[in-house]
């Protein structure tokens, strides 16, 4: 059904919704209540599911005839509303206090705008709201602001303002903010600095610096961070060591080097660090070397070189590595990481890794998914690879492999996923590893 013509069908019954209220339909009490506790946060208790009144079956009606996607929890009621719309919603919006277990409300496309926004501050348990990539402003953040229950607000690639930040400050439940992709500078932060119970919080592509990073300190429950590609350097690394809740750190393409990594040695909590495309070398790798919860390690195209991996080894709770264009590692540094034996994921892409330095991995009895396009491994990689039993996704494209690689490994017993792409594989090949495996995805 299309769009357009599903929401001149949810107009219609909107009509009729509107019609029955006219009438006297039971709906003049509970509302009032409704709008009262949205216009007081601090007053707002989460009411028993089992004193809550049912869905309005004519909304309900109305809202998936326009083309809403509905989700129901066991007992039957929706708890989750999404469109992804270039046509105007606005009137439609205003159905949504007639499901009062709404929970999840996932609004996007051109044609969420602040029109119809003010139905936020009417929907006491809503705890998710997504607006990604709705053409909001400021103008809606002041009824955002008057959701207390409110948890997870995803506000990526809309035209929210450092000055709209100051609207949010009511959200005293506030764990996950994401304001990916947006304008926002330094002067957001003193705002997004009084969420006391952020957890989450996604700033990729803002335009901050260390000096207005100062400001995220005084959150002592941060656990995870985002700034890829921020630019921000050694001097915000400082800053970030003082916030020692933090167990995820994202930094691609940021400006830090070996200094920088020396502070963030101090965040002895931290189990995920990603700094792709960043000129970090050894002597960083060796800075975190007592970084012992790190379970999560991304390093694509830096200038490390087998030092590195050494230190690597190191990591006992180390599950997904990616060394993806690490051009300096070869064999002696690949061979450290057999002592990595909780990898589920390795990723070698573009790495001077061959057969040999493969071999020495083959205790890795865990790994899910191992990408090894544009390496040195021939034939004889199959001998180590078909020892991962419970190997799920793998990547020999641009490696010097044909059928006889394809022989051995379709043996693998959890095999989804393969890319074969310019490698000597045949089309006989492909066949059998879909004999093999009649659901797999082979890529060519």
């Amino acid at each position: 059904m299309k769009v357009k013509h599903s929401l001149r069908i949810g107009m219609a019954a909107l009509s009729v919704v509107m019609f029955l209220v006219v009438l006297g339909c039971k709906s003049q009490n509970r509302p009032a209540e409704v709008d009262q506790a949205a216009s007081a946060p601090d007053a707002v208790a989460q009411p028993k599911q089992e004193e809550l009144p049912p869905d309005d079956v004519a909304a309900v009606s109305a809202l998936e005839e326009a083309g809403f996607a509905l989700v129901r929890n066991g007992a039957g009621r929706v708890v989750e509303v999404s469109i992804n719309t270039s046509e105007n919603v606005a009137e439609l919006l205003s159905l949504l206090p007639k499901l009062p277990a709404l929970e999840t409300l996932k609004l996007s496309g051109s044609g969420v705008t602040d029109a119809g926004m003010e139905v936020i501050a009417e929907l006491p348990r809503l705890k998710r709201l997504d607006l990604q990539g709705a053409a909001i402003t400021d103008a809606s953040l002041q009824w955002i602001g008057k959701s207390p229950n409110l948890e997870v607000l995803v506000l990526r690639l809309t035209s929210v303002s450092d000055e709209g930040m100051g609207q949010l400050l009511g959200l005293k439940k506030l764990r996950a903010l994401d304001l990916r992709n947006t304008n926002l500078t330094d002067a957001a932060l003193p705002h997004i600095g009084k969420l006391a119970a952020l957890v989450d919080l996604q700033l990729e592509r803002a335009k901050v610096t260390a000096e207005g990073l100062k400001s995220l300190t005084a959150l002592s429950r941060l656990r995870s961070l985002n700034l890829n590609t921020t630019g921000v350097g050694d001097e915000a690394m400082e800053v970030l060591s003082q916030i020692g809740s933090l167990e995820s750190l994202q930094l691609d393409s940021a400006r830090i080097t070996d200094a920088g990594m020396e502070h963030l040695a101090k965040l002895s909590k931290l189990k995920r660090l990603r700094i792709r495309y960043c000129f970090v070398t050894d002597k960083g790798i060796e800075a975190i070397a007592g970084l012992k919860q790190m379970e999560r390690l991304e390093l694509r195209d830096t200038a490390i070189k087998d030092r590195a991996l050494e230190v690597i080894a190191g990591f006992p709770e180390l599950s997904y590595l990616e060394l993806d264009e690490c051009r300096l590692v070869t064999d002696a540094g690949i061979e450290h990481l057999g002592k990595c034996t909780k990898l589920a994921e390795l990723l070698l892409w573009e790495t001077k890794t061959s057969d040999q330095g493969l071999a020495a991995l083959k205790e890795l009895k865990r790994l899910k998914n191992l990408n090894l396009e544009a390496t040195r491994i021939t034939n004889e990689a199959a001998e180590t690879i078909v020892g991962f039993r419970e190997l799920e996704r793998l990547n020999v494209a641009g490696t010097n492999v044909d059928d006889d690689f394809v022989a051995k490994v379709k043996e693998l017993p959890k095999l989804k996923w393969i890319n074969v792409r310019n490698t000597r594989i045949t089309y006989r090949g492909v066949d059998a590893l879909l004999e093999a495996h009649p659901e797999i995805e082979v890529v060519e």
